[in-house]
């Protein structure tokens, strides 16, 4: 069974997944999560939350998903230890270290690996598979034929991203606003400094806009193409975002992937809930370099097209009667944003609404509007208002036997609509023994009003059989039986929907790799200065590097020179790399992500390299177990684990992308290609250049025009 996914930053948000059909939640809890700025939930409360959502089938994944310092791991397995002990069904996490210790010291958990992680290839995935992940939370960089490998090569369950907001640079991997605002994306606390706007500039030409915003992902039309290739759970980005938001997401995915088709309005109520323009509508899923990442235009929440401003007049005071003419009803409580000569310039909610016309809406505010003036739908009340209504119930089939000297009974039996491998249960319970009604008699009718009486505990009946023969009983037995019952049931459902207990291991031991201090190692940042292509593969560039260099290179001796494997590479990437190697005798390399370390399966001399955000003694130990020679401390926390390697001219990107910002911001093709060296991207006054990586297909870094990273 394909799962639905749904984010929760708060409790509406969760309870609307729930009410809307979502098959599982993810949330985050006071630390460690990649949504610190969420409302969240927290340990005290989250027991309770995760029962609701058990009763109704919902599994729950609270995301640990940050990096985590070596004074921080107690405090943190504190935090899912609470986890385990209130029913969490599964972790999601992106710290190496942090993944071992949880593996080595609960037995049993299970753990999903955080697109944070970055596994967007079958040797990524096979590396974390041997960490003992049972799941991937897929970059969403990931081509579907790297997912149709995955599928076909590991065991691994695979979760993929298809609806909300896409960050520009490779998930992981971004390093922008740590260095510039010393608030780090891998610790939760991201400043998007992608959604600025920037302006570029390349031999002459200049672009502005927010060159750096992309839209928000939207695959309702790829459903069932992901599913062929193995995708196991559809995932809603969203956790910042509100209810409704989350509400009309899971409604619509819902239904694409019970086989229904989605009409004119489910796509506005989406729009509406929130867009940034026009969705991404394959993502990177297609070979090559995706269009239309960027909208350079709009950079947050544009909504649905409502109409124009057509008349403004004074009303008293500072405010204003403005009528609006649209197609669409207008409602009290509806927020729409204002765009003159395309830019926002008002945004507002509404109220004391009047149609005045057909087709022409008035409405008092203080803002400063004018005619001709184009007004957006940002937030739809009467949609949020049908989502909050929503509210989801078991189904059960009661049974009741009421006869003459026989003990009253009330049996409640509950079937699972959805889900694989889940049993009928049921409850029942004896009252006193019955006698003859000796006035008017308790009808089967009004036993089956009484047994429907179930909302309050969260049920509704199906099937009601009463078997009487002329009893009487008082109703308030009857209704405090049928309570006892059906609060013994929604135990029972809650308790064979929770995850098998999980035993922690209290002498579990850490096995300690030897860790290297190495000389300077210099990084030949292969795509970029090879600059390789199916052509000329096999040429190195003599006139960059001395022949000693090369044949150091070559030779992989330690304290010289390393091959740096670059942050993204798709499976036609990785053959032309394993094609490299083998015709140049490289020996030693050094990975940025998580497939490179299985290079040291095939013989080679791996280090891990700073984009592996090793913070933690652990992660090092981590990477030494997966193969790695030796391993580099995280770029944002240099000091954080004992032994490191220095890298010397191994740049490390701010930014690394998989679309073309040339496209974006020079309209070019692939085909028309305007790539003649480095763009400059300047805001303020931080400046940037755009430097392309060619493998299989091209790939980006923004740098920082000097060391930010001290």
């Amino acid at each position: 069974m394909t799962e639905l996914l749904a984010p929760a930053g708060d409790v509406k948000s969760f309870d609307a997944a729930i009410a809307c059909g979502a098959d599982a939640i993810y949330l985050g809890l006071s630390n460690f999560n990649a949504r610190m700025k969420a409302d969240n939930f927290n340990a005290d409360n989250l027991a309770e939350h995760i029962a609701r959502a058990h009763f109704f089938g919902v599994k729950v994944y609270v995301a640990v998903n940050t990096i985590i310092l070596n004074d921080e791991m107690n405090v943190a397995v504190e935090l899912v230890r609470k986890a385990l002990d209130a029913g969490a069904d599964a972790f999601i996490v992106q710290d190496l270290g942090f993944a071992a210790l949880l593996k080595r010291q609960f037995e049993g958990i299970r753990l999903h690996a955080s697109t944070q992680l970055g596994v967007h290839n079958l040797y990524g995935a096979l590396m974390a598979e041997r960490m003992g992940f049972c799941r991937v939370v897929l970059s969403r960089e990931t081509k579907l034929e790297d997912i149709k490998r995955i599928k076909q090569g590991t065991s691994l369950e695979l979760e993929c991203f298809v609806q909300g907001a896409l960050c520009v640079a490779f998930s992981g991997n971004c390093y922008m606003s740590a260095v510039e605002q010393g608030a780090s994306g891998n610790r939760g606390l991201c400043k998007q400094m992608c959604r600025l706007p920037y302006e570029a500039e390349i031999n002459g030409k200049r672009a502005s806009g927010f060159l750096l915003s992309a839209r928000d992902l939207g695959l309702e039309a790829n459903v069932s193409e992901l599913i062929d290739a193995g995708v196991t759970s559809f995932k809603i980005e969203g956790r910042m975002r509100r209810a409704n938001y989350v509400g009309q997401a899971v409604l619509n995915y819902r239904k694409l992937i019970d086989g229904g088709k989605l009409s004119l309005a489910d796509e506005e109520a989406m729009r509406a809930a929130f867009s940034r323009g026009e969705y991404l509508r394959r993502g990177y899923l297609d070979p090559g370099v995706p269009d239309g990442v960027i909208n350079a235009e709009v950079n947050n929440h544009s909504g649905l097209y409502l109409g124009t401003i057509t008349d403004v007049r004074k009303f008293k005071n500072e405010l204003c009667e403005v009528t609006l003419r649209s197609d669409r009803e207008i409602r009290d409580g509806d927020g729409i944003k204002l765009y003159e000569n395309g830019s926002e310039c008002a945004s507002l909610g509404v109220g004391g609404v009047r149609r005045s016309s057909i087709n022409n809406y008035t409405f008092i505010t203080a803002a400063k509007l004018r005619p001709g003036q184009e007004a957006r739908l940002i937030f739809d009340a009467s949609n949020e208002e049908e989502i909050f209504k929503k509210r989801l119930f078991n189904v059960i089939n009661v049974y009741i036997k009421a006869k003459i000297g026989e003990k009253l009974l009330i049996k409640a039996t509950y079937v699972p609509l959805r889900g694989e491998g889940k049993n009928t249960i049921s409850t029942w319970r004896e009252g006193d023994a019955l006698e003859a009604a000796r006035g008017s008699e308790v009808t089967a009718e009004q036993f089956v009003q009484l047994a429907s009486r179930g909302k309050d505990f969260g049920f509704i009946t199906g099937n009601c059989e009463v078997e009487t023969n002329g009893v009487f009983v008082a109703k308030s037995v009857v209704n405090a039986l049928r309570r006892e019952v059906f609060s013994e049931l929604r135990d029972k459902i809650v308790a064979a929907n929770r995850p098998p207990r999980i035993n922690e291991r209290v002498d579990g031991e850490t096995h300690r790799g030897k860790r290297k201090t190495l000389g300077k190692i210099y990084v030949v940042r292969q795509p970029i200065r090879l600059n390789l292509n199916e052509r000329d593969i096999a040429m190195l560039c003599p006139n960059e590097y001395s022949e000693a260099e090369i044949r150091r290179l070559e030779e992989g001796i330690e304290g010289t020179v390393a091959l740096q494997l670059p942050v993204i590479a798709n499976g036609k990437d990785i053959r032309m790399l394993e094609t490299l190697l083998e015709r140049t005798g490289i020996k030693l390399l050094v990975s940025e992500n998580i497939y490179g370390l299985y290079f040291s399966a095939k013989g080679y001399n791996v280090i891990a390299g700073a984009g592996h955000n090793i913070a933690n003694n652990e992660a090092y130990d981590a990477c030494l177990a997966l193969g790695a020679a030796a391993a580099v401390p995280s770029a944002e926390y240099p000091t954080s684990i004992d032994g490191e390697v220095y890298c010397c001219d191994g740049e490390l990107p701010l930014m690394t992308f998989a679309h073309c910002p040339y496209k974006t911001v020079f309209k070019n093709t692939c085909d028309n290609c305007s790539y003649v060296g480095d763009m400059t991207i300047k805001r303020e006054n931080h400046s940037y250049i755009v430097r392309r990586t060619r493998l299989a297909q091209c790939y980006f870094g923004l740098f920082p025009t000097e060391n930010k990273y001290k």
